[in-house]
């Protein structure tokens, strides 16, 4: 059965993230601040105009120093000072409330994602009956059917949601199973070209955005243990004027350039953003990544589509076949629905499977995805963690990593009676707790089994 996918309507908005993140926050020497509050603009040699009239920064980049010595905190707190300022601005009041919840979801508010999802620019009313699931088709284990058909392609790309850290749940035991199959490439629309270099060890602060996300974090640290080559294939090149597709291209041209062109025989597993993973051609004549890369390799890639059934704050908002499987107990799991006589996936026109996500439960503030799917323990902050006042941050870093990394989780507490937990796998972590102005309350040291 094919679904097919509603245009390509994150494009939009996706392009604006783009824009910024791209521009500002990877490139931050074509923009300066000036004067005490900072009148954003950017450089003549930029080729970028922006209205001097707002005397605010691109809110990712309060407390810019702070940040990427390791302190998130400092800069969500200093967006929720300027807050209502962001919101009254020409320029960042469209952008303000998505970056909000971006440094949500990095510092552990679970729902912060689902949340982002109901924004305007996301937010898409859907029809109220539910639309059942085939009766010729199955629920499996979304990882059992991935490791099924990767086995049978050199290219796995997959389409991960931004704004929904559970969708990147996947990415470890994925790393762990394609590592059987052969894959020696994980390459991430998310990585900074410093990814690539022989000194990086971990994630920090400067190695692309979404790193900034412990999950997604974490899972590189997997890959660059298991020894995969990690391949960044963004571009930041704007391209010429009305061409919708340059990126795109150039993403296809980088991946293919840094892996198939150097090992014919390579097996790459490719994140992309939301659409990108698409492999056909948009209705606009937008040629997502994914197409492009299809054509030049002459690979059939096995796509996949993580975005799209996922719950969402309301029913409304929900795709009539993700209602209709969760109301019906079908997803306990990630999971790929299967036509058991055809052996075809449940997909959509543009990607071979969608992969249905089970509704969040949370336990002690954190979501039960943290344990089910990513094996993840579940461990008291210790008290003398909890001591200070106001807003903090508890990080728990791999032991041997330095305060610039970003840590395996970390959650914010605002009171010593706080009951959240840190989630981590087993191992030896350093933990500290940190205030808004990057002082260090207390630090301790745990070993998980």
């Amino acid at each position: 059965m094919k679904i097919v996918i509603e245009g390509m309507s994150t494009k939009l908005s996706l392009a604006l993230m783009v824009f910024l993140l791209t521009q500002i926050v990877l490139a931050p020497q074509n923009y300066r601040v000036n004067g005490g509050a900072g009148a954003f603009r950017a450089d003549s040699n930029s080729g970028n105009r922006i209205s001097q009239q707002d005397q605010l920064i691109f809110p990712g980049m309060l407390k810019k120093e702070a940040l990427e010595a390791g302190n998130p905190l400092a800069t969500y707190a200093a967006m929720i000072d300027l807050e209502s300022q962001y919101r009254e601005s020409k320029i960042f009041a469209g952008i303000y409330p998505e970056i909000r919840f971006n440094f949500e979801e990095f510092l552990g508010v679970p729902l912060a994602g689902v949340q982002a999802l109901s924004l305007s620019s996301f937010r898409r009313k859907t029809p109220s009956v539910e639309t059942p699931i085939p009766a010729s088709y199955e629920p499996e284990s979304a990882l059992k059917v991935i490791e099924r058909e990767a086995g049978k392609t050199h290219l796995l790309v997959y389409g991960e949601e931004h704004h929904l850290p559970q969708t990147r749940s996947l990415y470890e035991p994925l790393l762990r199973m394609l590592w059987r199959q052969g894959y020696r490439y994980l390459a991430a629309e998310a990585f900074d070209d410093k990814v690539m270099g022989p000194d990086f060890k971990y994630p920090d602060y400067q190695s692309g955005f979404y790193l900034f996300d412990p999950v997604f974090a974490s899972a590189v640290r997997v890959a660059k243990d298991m020894g995969y080559k990690l391949i960044a294939y963004d571009t930041k090149e704007s391209g010429p004027r009305g061409d919708d597709s340059f990126r795109d291209r150039t993403q296809a041209e980088n991946i293919k350039a840094r892996t198939f062109d150097l090992d014919p025989r390579a097996k790459v597993f490719v994140i992309a953003g939301r659409g990108h993973a698409s492999e056909e051609t948009a209705q606009d004549g937008w040629t997502p990544m994914a197409s492009v890369l299809k054509r030049l390799t002459g690979i059939n890639p096995l796509t996949l589509y993580a975005p799209k059934m996922s719950q969402r704050m309301t029913a409304e908002e929900e795709d009539p076949l993700y209602r209709f499987a969760t109301s019906r107990g079908l997803v306990k799991t990630p999971t790929i629905f299967v036509d058991k006589s055809e052996g075809h996936l449940l997909g959509a026109s543009s990607f071979d499977a969608y992969v249905f996500w089970p509704r969040i439960k949370l336990a002690d503030g954190r979501p039960d995805w943290m344990r089910q799917v990513l094996g993840r323990k579940r461990v008291r902050i210790p008290s003398r963690l909890l001591s200070g006042s106001g807003m903090r941050l508890v990080q728990a870093f791999r032991e041997g990593d330095r305060e610039w990394a970003i840590p395996v989780d970390q959650v914010i507490i605002t009171q010593p009676s706080d009951r959240k937990v840190l989630m981590v796998p087993a191992g030896r972590y350093w933990l500290r707790t940190i205030d808004r102005n990057s002082q260090v309350i207390a630090e301790a040291h745990l070993s998980v089994r």
